[in-house]
């Protein structure tokens, strides 16, 4: 408690006191009474509770009221907590001489006073004057001047009963003071004598018999490093004499850590026994938050310091008139082997360790009167970068700041010298300038990669185009001989399928690459793919005397749920470079199993091995990278395009498998994927799955299509050829247009469902597809609207589909023509 709070309490009792006791002012005394307030009086009735029955029980004696002088006053005050203080007051009072009364005693009164907004209210009086003779209905003691000490040794005997109870009151509210109150002995053993229950019940135990019994002494809830100075404070204290005062530190039953505050006198108890009385209340929470706070405020202390030290090793003040410095922290002087001293002597001095290239400018630059001029002429501020020698012998880059201050007291010219290391900063710009650098040398490197690799696909193009183009020179040439024209063909369609492949995996890794690829969950059959698959690579094998096996080490599901396409791809890429790298007499074999299987999902592992000629440790670092071979020269033996297992990577991750691959150079390599297929439980499901792969085969002829019109809308004629011819041989009329404004001219002339269907190019001159779709959509016929509209064009991105579907084409056919789908496409449009 401050002494400001101590003072006012006091005050505020001497008031009470002087005006009711010397001025027999009593309404100063009741404007400060509390709603709550219990007075106890001197006389066998003289108690009241509330603020109305108090000072009505005040106002009742006012005409008995003896005007007194006070002197001698002494006030002790507690803070009892929750805004409350305990008051007491002890001063000799004696009736003034024109009363007519002779009386002079010492009266000792006890205020509890609580704080209100501002102020503070009085909630408890006890008047502890030692009148005899009093009445009753008496406030002044004025019959008893004139009675004997008997009649009050009589008055009290019949008032015990009152002392009773009024002793039973002081018990309780001894007991339920927010302070705890321990009364021990003088002698160097301290035992205990009396406690409060706050005393108790502050530690943690559950009765007085249980702390009595644990702490015979005070001291056995006194740290043992505390012990020694608590005692010196005990040794001091006088009968009667000044109140000691202190904090500590204590703890409870249960070791938690508290703190208290103590008052401790020396005293003569209610038995007459002189004892050691402590009062101490609770203050571990404002502890708490002071230590909390003070750690705090000493932690952002040092964080700043530590942001400024790190930023800035050396902060001065300057007085550039009186030609003086100071260093701001006390830990930077060492930077400079001084704290303060003058500044053109400094600048001078540190000129010889700045590198000589920057020393003019320096000198120049930092020079007294030169700074005060500039600032003179309205600048705020001086900067410059320079190398500098440090302790260690080495130039550092740093840089030295000098602000303008405002000086408020006089007209020197104040002033602020920061410096600063570069050396990180300008680590960081070479840093960066390298990181350009290599950036550039990437893209060098991306723009060769590019350039290799246009190199590579211009030979891998070119290689199917020549057999293409040979074949059909020397089918024309031997157009006579049936048998070398349909070995030509054979040729031709082979080439034309390689160079199909190239073209799909330049696709595939381009919509990869862009995020287009998208995964489908559908119903197949595992067993009818993996037939699909043998039914194409087995007889490669044998062509190359390569021996080969596929084998599936259980029986596998009838149906599952996954991308049936792609994880064919998958293994038609494996396989592919397997039978590719491995030569004449070498093996390469498939083992397919369950790995595992867990909630309604089957793990599917497939296995490819070869006896090829493997990889180099070097190589399988990079070997899922797009165009990546590990010897190109040998690889041009190879046909491909580079970006196989790139996809294969790809479309595992895609599909959340895993792929792992072993090899070795010269004994071959070893690719294990695995693949995650839900499960078909239904019998439904089943039976889909059992229609899964068989292709039912539909003579052209017997189409349902046979007779129909289509306006087939291509601008090349020899694409406009070929198709026409397909389709008039699957049994359809076929009119055709170069263009899409010719289209749109030929549905807009000839009368409704003319055309059963239209073949629309996407890419022609003049008006391309999805134009002339949106003008045949919109000619308002009731036939325009629903007439079938099919792409069929090179364009193969998904984003060139949703296009199309958006101008309002029905379907969508990738070239080159595969018949067969053109003819399913109508069957289900028409």
């Amino acid at each position: 408690m401050g002494n400001e709070k101590i003072k006012q309490v006091e005050c505020l009792a001497a008031k009470i006191l002087r005006t009711y006791f010397c001025e027999s002012d009593m309404e100063f005394m009741i404007s400060t009474f509390a709603d709550d307030i219990v007075w106890l009086g001197a006389g066998e009735k003289q108690k009241a509770e509330g603020r109305e029955a108090v000072a009505a029980a005040f106002r009742a004696g006012k005409d008995e009221m003896i005007p007194f002088d006070m002197s001698d006053e002494q006030y002790e005050t507690l803070e009892l907590g929750g805004g409350n203080y305990l008051c007491e007051g002890v001063s000799c009072l004696k009736a003034k001489q024109d009363t007519g009364m002779c009386l002079e005693i010492v009266q000792r009164v006890t205020f509890v006073f609580r704080e209100k907004g501002n102020r503070l209210e009085t909630v408890h009086i006890h008047n502890s004057i030692p009148y005899t003779g009093i009445r009753d209905d008496e406030l002044f003691p004025v019959e008893s001047a004139r009675q004997a000490y008997m009649e009050l040794e009589n008055a009290l005997r019949k008032s015990e009963q009152d002392y009773m109870r009024q002793a039973q009151f002081l018990s309780q509210l001894y007991n339920s003071v927010p302070c705890g109150i321990v009364q021990f002995d003088t002698d160097s053993e301290y035992k205990v004598i009396n406690v409060n229950r706050m005393v108790w019940d502050f530690y943690g135990y559950d009765s007085e018999e249980e702390y009595r019994r644990e702490n015979p002494s005070p001291f056995g809830r006194v740290r043992p490093e505390d012990k020694s100075w608590v005692i010196n404070i005990i040794d001091g204290l006088k009968l009667n004499g000044e109140t000691a005062s202190y904090t500590r530190e204590s703890f409870r039953k249960n070791g938690e850590q508290v703190f208290i505050r103590v008052l401790m006198d020396r005293i003569v108890n209610a038995n007459g026994q002189e004892v050691i009385q402590a009062v101490f209340t609770d203050i571990t929470n404002v502890t708490r938050l002071q230590r909390e706070q003070a750690r705090e405020q000493l932690m952002e202390n040092r964080s700043l310091r530590a942001a400024i030290c790190t930023v800035y090793p050396l902060i001065m003040s300057l007085n550039l008139s009186k030609d003086t410095f100071q260093c701001f922290v006390e830990d930077q002087e060492g930077y400079l082997g001084q704290k303060e001293g003058i500044y053109s002597r400094l600048i001078a001095q540190y000129a010889e360790d700045v590198y000589p290239s920057y020393r003019e400018d320096y000198l120049r630059t930092f020079n007294r009167e030169e700074i005060i001029r500039s600032f003179q002429s309205g600048k705020k501020e001086v900067y410059m970068e320079m190398q500098q020698k440090g302790v260690d012998g080495k130039y550092h880059w740093i840089s030295i700041h000098i602000v303008a201050v405002d000086n408020p007291f006089n007209e020197d010219v104040m002033a602020i010298n920061m410096t600063k290391i570069l050396d990180s900063q300008r680590a960081e710009q070479a840093r960066q300038e390298q990181l350009l650098r290599d950036a550039l040398a990437a893209a060098n490197a991306a723009n060769r990669a590019k350039s290799d690799f246009l190199s590579r696909m211009s030979h891998d193009i070119r290689t199917p185009m020549n057999a293409i183009i040979g074949m059909s020179a020397i089918g024309q040439m031997k157009s006579q001989d049936v048998e070398c024209v349909q070995d030509c063909f054979r040729k031709i369609d082979a080439s034309s399928q390689y160079l199909l492949s190239i073209i799909n995996d330049i696709l595939d890794m381009s919509k990869i690459e862009n995020g287009k690829m998208e995964i489908t969950s559908v119903p197949f059959a595992p067993a009818a793919m993996l037939e699909e698959i043998n039914d194409i690579i087995r007889p490669q094998a044998e062509e190359k005397g390569l021996y080969y096996k596929i084998e599936n080490h259980e029986p596998l599901d009838l149906c599952c749920i996954g991308d049936e396409l792609r994880l064919k791809q998958i293994l038609m890429n494996l396989l592919s470079n397997a039978l590719k790298f491995t030569p004449e007499g070498g093996r390469v074999e498939v083992d397919i199993r369950e790995k595992t299987r867990r909630d309604s999902v089957v793990y599917l592992e497939m296995e490819v091995r070869d006896t090829g000629i493997g990889m180099s440790e070097e190589f399988m670092e990079r070997i899922f990278q797009p165009f990546e071979q590990e010897n190109p020269e040998l690889a041009r033996n190879y046909v491909g395009s580079g970006l196989g297992l790139s996809i294969v990577y790809n479309l595992v991750q895609l599909m959340n498998g895993t792929l792992e691959v072993q090899s070795c150079q010269g004994k071959g390599s070893d690719f294990l994927v695995v693949i995650p297929l839900r499960l078909v439980r239904d019998m439904e499901g089943r039976e889909d799955a059992d229609e899964l792969g068989k292709v039912e085969e539909k003579p052209y002829g017997n189409s349902s299509v046979q007779g129909k019109r289509v306006l087939l809308v291509e601008d090349n004629d020899l694409n406009m050829e070929i198709a026409k011819e397909l389709l008039e041989m699957c049994g359809l009329q076929v009119e055709g247009a170069r263009d899409g404004k010719e289209a749109v001219e030929l549905v807009e002339v000839n009368p409704p469902d003319y055309y059963g269907a239209v073949l629309m190019d996407i890419r022609m001159p003049v008006m391309d597809g999805i134009e002339a779709t949106r003008r045949i959509r919109s000619m308002g016929r009731a036939d325009t609207g629903k007439l079938p509209i099919i792409a069929m064009t090179a364009n193969a991105f998904e984003e060139d589909k949703k296009t199309a579907e958006q101008a309002g084409m029905s379907g969508y056919l990738v070239k080159p023509i595969d018949m067969e789908a053109v003819i399913e496409e109508l069957e289900r449009v028409m």
